[in-house]
């Protein structure tokens, strides 16, 4: 007779497919959240499969209103209609945009109506601001979509002048400073120390620090929120957890600030 055996052997059981989870990410918010960012969190949990929808922040509200997506990241915040309607927003960090002059220059701080006519060419010389120099040579982001979100943030209704330099990358605005005595140029103060060779203007007698966004006393800004439609649950509160953990915040930090 065959042995019986010593045990039956199990069954091998399917492992069990990951749970889904709908990331409305809208256009304002992709400055910061960008596929870098998208990766490292959708790989941060192998039991949760994370599916980021591309859209305007405008829709990425409505997602999240018709129950279409678990969370949504726009730039810019909620209005009050829509916090009434059970609309909630986490701030993670900000798009904080400050002026940046030559380190000898002799201007320290500008009011908001003088920085509109200098980017909107009104102005072009600085002995009509009242300080020593000569021509005014404004530097702006060559990059279409961050240019319209500084537009936005320093002189909104109001579109860069045609005279304005437009610079690649941060690096470029401090060459533009180095060999311009006359230049003032666009820069995000980042969680990353900044390019030497620069001074930032205070606005309005504030310095360009998250702590005066944060405060409201510094106007240029664009802040990332998470929203959520209701209490944040477990998974829009895993999303929070990732963008503070050191490997979100170095990602994010690239071009946000965080303010405490």
């Amino acid at each position: 007779p065959v042995p019986a055996p010593l045990a039956e052997a199990a069954p091998r059981s399917a492992r069990p497919a990951p749970a889904a989870q709908v990331v409305a990410l809208g256009e304002q918010a992709r400055a910061g959240v960008d596929a870098d960012v998208e990766r490292a969190f959708a790989g941060s949990d192998v039991d949760v499969r994370t599916q980021f929808v591309a859209c305007t922040d405008r829709e990425a509200i409505e997602l999240l209103q018709v129950g279409r997506a678990h969370f949504g990241l726009i730039g810019g915040s909620l209005s009050d209609r829509e916090t009434h309607a059970g609309l909630r927003q986490t701030r993670l960090g900000v798009e904080l945009f400050a002026l940046a002059v030559p380190p000898r220059s002799p201007v320290r701080s500008l009011t908001r109506s003088q920085v509109r006519q200098i980017f909107t060419g009104q102005v072009q010389r600085w002995q009509e601001l009242g300080f020593d120099g000569g021509a005014i040579v404004p530097v702006v982001p060559a990059e279409r979509a961050l240019a319209e979100r500084a537009e936005r943030a320093l002189m909104p209704g109001d579109a860069f002048a045609s005279i304005c330099v437009r610079a690649a990358s941060a690096r470029h605005v401090v060459d533009q400073l180095l060999q311009q005595p006359g230049a003032i140029g666009i820069v995000r103060v980042t969680d990353r120390p900044p390019e030497a060779g620069q001074k930032l203007l205070q606005i309005d007698w504030v310095a360009p620090t998250p702590d005066a966004f944060g405060y409201g006393s510094y106007p240029y800004g664009v802040p990332l929120h998470l929203v959520t439609h209701g209490v944040p649950d477990e998974r829009a509160r895993g999303f929070e957890a990732f963008a503070r953990s050191p490997e979100g915040r170095a990602l994010l930090g690239r071009t946000l600030a965080f303010v405490p």
